[in-house]
Protein backbone atom coordinates (compact mmCIF):
# COMPACT_ATOMS: atom_id res chain seq x y z
CA UNK A 1 0.00 0.00 0.00
CA UNK A 2 3.10 2.31 0.69
CA UNK A 3 4.47 1.43 -2.36
CA UNK A 4 1.39 2.23 -4.47
CA UNK A 5 1.38 5.96 -2.58
CA UNK A 6 4.78 6.61 -2.61
CA UNK A 7 5.74 5.34 -6.40
CA UNK A 8 2.18 6.27 -8.30
CA UNK A 9 -0.44 8.54 -6.66
CA UNK A 10 1.92 10.87 -5.29
CA UNK A 11 4.07 11.91 -8.45
CA UNK A 12 1.24 11.59 -10.44
CA UNK A 13 -0.62 14.44 -7.92
CA UNK A 14 2.07 16.30 -7.69
CA UNK A 15 2.36 16.25 -11.41
CA UNK A 16 -1.21 17.36 -12.19
CA UNK A 17 -0.88 20.24 -9.81
CA UNK A 18 2.37 21.33 -11.45
CA UNK A 19 0.52 21.42 -14.19
CA UNK A 20 -2.24 23.13 -12.72
CA UNK A 21 0.02 25.29 -11.73
CA UNK A 22 1.32 26.23 -15.07
CA UNK A 23 -2.15 26.15 -16.54
CA UNK A 24 -2.32 29.15 -13.96
CA UNK A 25 0.13 31.00 -15.16
CA UNK A 26 -0.97 30.91 -18.41
CA UNK A 27 -4.35 32.42 -17.38
CA UNK A 28 -6.27 29.68 -17.80
CA UNK A 29 -9.80 29.74 -16.04
CA UNK A 30 -12.48 27.16 -14.89
CA UNK A 31 -12.63 23.90 -16.67
CA UNK A 32 -9.58 24.12 -18.51
CA UNK A 33 -7.61 24.76 -15.46
CA UNK A 34 -8.99 20.94 -14.31
CA UNK A 35 -8.40 19.42 -17.63
CA UNK A 36 -4.63 20.95 -17.67
CA UNK A 37 -4.00 19.65 -14.42
CA UNK A 38 -5.83 15.33 -15.50
CA UNK A 39 -3.46 15.89 -18.73
CA UNK A 40 -0.14 16.50 -16.61
CA UNK A 41 -1.61 13.91 -14.40
CA UNK A 42 -2.21 11.85 -17.49
CA UNK A 43 1.39 12.36 -19.16
CA UNK A 44 3.47 11.18 -15.60
CA UNK A 45 1.49 8.07 -15.19
CA UNK A 46 2.19 7.39 -18.81
CA UNK A 47 5.88 7.84 -17.98
CA UNK A 48 6.14 5.56 -14.81
CA UNK A 49 4.13 3.01 -16.80
CA UNK A 50 6.55 3.51 -19.40
CA UNK A 51 9.46 2.67 -17.46
CA UNK A 52 7.81 -0.13 -15.21
CA UNK A 53 7.02 -2.04 -18.58
CA UNK A 54 10.97 -1.69 -18.49
CA UNK A 55 11.42 0.91 -21.44
CA UNK A 56 14.48 2.26 -21.87
CA UNK A 57 14.31 5.77 -19.82
CA UNK A 58 14.70 8.19 -23.29
CA UNK A 59 11.79 6.48 -25.09
CA UNK A 60 9.81 6.67 -21.49
CA UNK A 61 10.14 9.94 -21.86
CA UNK A 62 8.92 10.60 -25.87
CA UNK A 63 5.80 7.89 -25.24
CA UNK A 64 4.48 10.11 -22.50
CA UNK A 65 5.08 13.47 -24.22
CA UNK A 66 3.56 11.97 -27.59
CA UNK A 67 0.48 10.98 -24.98
CA UNK A 68 0.33 14.25 -23.51
CA UNK A 69 0.35 15.74 -26.76
CA UNK A 70 -2.31 13.72 -28.10
CA UNK A 71 -4.42 14.21 -25.20
CA UNK A 72 -3.68 18.32 -25.68
CA UNK A 73 -4.78 18.32 -29.25
CA UNK A 74 -8.20 16.57 -28.33
CA UNK A 75 -8.35 19.02 -24.98
CA UNK A 76 -7.70 21.82 -27.47
CA UNK A 77 -10.68 20.83 -29.96
CA UNK A 78 -12.99 20.24 -27.36
CA UNK A 79 -12.44 23.28 -25.77
CA UNK A 80 -11.85 25.55 -29.13
CA UNK A 81 -8.72 27.01 -27.68
CA UNK A 82 -4.92 27.05 -29.23
CA UNK A 83 -3.26 23.67 -28.94
CA UNK A 84 -0.82 25.55 -26.74
CA UNK A 85 -2.57 26.20 -24.08
CA UNK A 86 -2.54 22.69 -23.19
CA UNK A 87 0.37 21.37 -25.15
CA UNK A 88 3.01 22.68 -22.40
CA UNK A 89 1.45 22.76 -18.97
CA UNK A 90 0.44 18.92 -19.96
CA UNK A 91 4.05 18.31 -20.41
CA UNK A 92 5.68 20.27 -17.85
CA UNK A 93 5.76 17.54 -15.07
CA UNK A 94 8.32 15.46 -17.65
CA UNK A 95 11.15 18.58 -17.52
CA UNK A 96 14.03 17.75 -15.82
CA UNK A 97 14.26 20.47 -13.39
CA UNK A 98 16.18 19.03 -11.09
CA UNK A 99 19.16 18.02 -13.67
CA UNK A 100 19.13 21.52 -15.13
CA UNK A 101 19.42 22.72 -11.62
CA UNK A 102 22.62 20.81 -11.07
CA UNK A 103 23.95 21.13 -14.01
CA UNK A 104 24.29 24.60 -14.13
CA UNK A 105 25.14 24.38 -10.13
CA UNK A 106 28.53 22.29 -11.78
CA UNK A 107 28.77 25.30 -14.10
CA UNK A 108 29.07 27.92 -11.75
CA UNK A 109 31.64 25.59 -9.31
CA UNK A 110 33.68 25.16 -12.10
CA UNK A 111 32.91 21.05 -11.85
CA UNK A 112 32.97 20.57 -15.43
CA UNK A 113 32.14 16.87 -14.82
CA UNK A 114 28.80 17.61 -12.73
CA UNK A 115 28.03 20.24 -15.92
CA UNK A 116 28.85 17.80 -18.71
CA UNK A 117 26.89 14.96 -17.27
CA UNK A 118 24.28 16.09 -15.77
CA UNK A 119 23.70 18.83 -18.93
CA UNK A 120 23.62 15.61 -21.38
CA UNK A 121 20.97 13.72 -19.41
CA UNK A 122 18.98 17.47 -19.53
CA UNK A 123 19.71 17.45 -23.26
CA UNK A 124 18.90 13.81 -23.71
CA UNK A 125 15.36 14.37 -22.32
CA UNK A 126 14.85 17.61 -23.67
CA UNK A 127 15.44 15.84 -27.16
CA UNK A 128 12.88 13.14 -26.37
CA UNK A 129 10.07 15.03 -24.79
CA UNK A 130 10.49 17.08 -28.47
CA UNK A 131 10.68 14.06 -30.45
CA UNK A 132 7.54 12.87 -28.13
CA UNK A 133 5.39 16.04 -29.26
CA UNK A 134 6.49 15.77 -32.85
CA UNK A 135 4.88 12.45 -33.06
CA UNK A 136 1.93 13.15 -31.14
CA UNK A 137 1.03 15.91 -33.36
CA UNK A 138 1.83 14.26 -36.67
CA UNK A 139 -0.37 11.52 -35.38
CA UNK A 140 -3.24 13.34 -34.37
CA UNK A 141 -2.97 15.16 -37.92
CA UNK A 142 -2.76 12.01 -39.48
CA UNK A 143 -5.80 10.38 -37.71
CA UNK A 144 -7.23 13.63 -38.30
CA UNK A 145 -7.17 14.05 -41.87
CA UNK A 146 -7.77 9.77 -42.20
CA UNK A 147 -11.25 10.30 -40.29
CA UNK A 148 -11.75 13.29 -42.15
CA UNK A 149 -11.14 11.57 -45.56
CA UNK A 150 -13.66 8.68 -44.25
CA UNK A 151 -16.29 11.43 -43.61
CA UNK A 152 -16.24 12.86 -46.02
CA UNK A 153 -16.53 9.45 -48.82
CA UNK A 154 -19.29 8.41 -46.57
CA UNK A 155 -20.67 11.42 -47.64
CA UNK A 156 -20.67 11.74 -50.77
CA UNK A 157 -22.52 8.09 -51.44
Amino acid sequence: MKELLNVWFLPVLWAALGSLGFGLLFGMRSKKLLYTALGGAITWLAYLLAVHLGLREDLSYAVSACIGTLYSEVMARVHKAPVTTFIIPVNIPLIPGGYLFYSFLGLLERNTRQFVDRGKYALGVAGAIALGIFVGTMLFRFIKEALGLFAKRRKAH
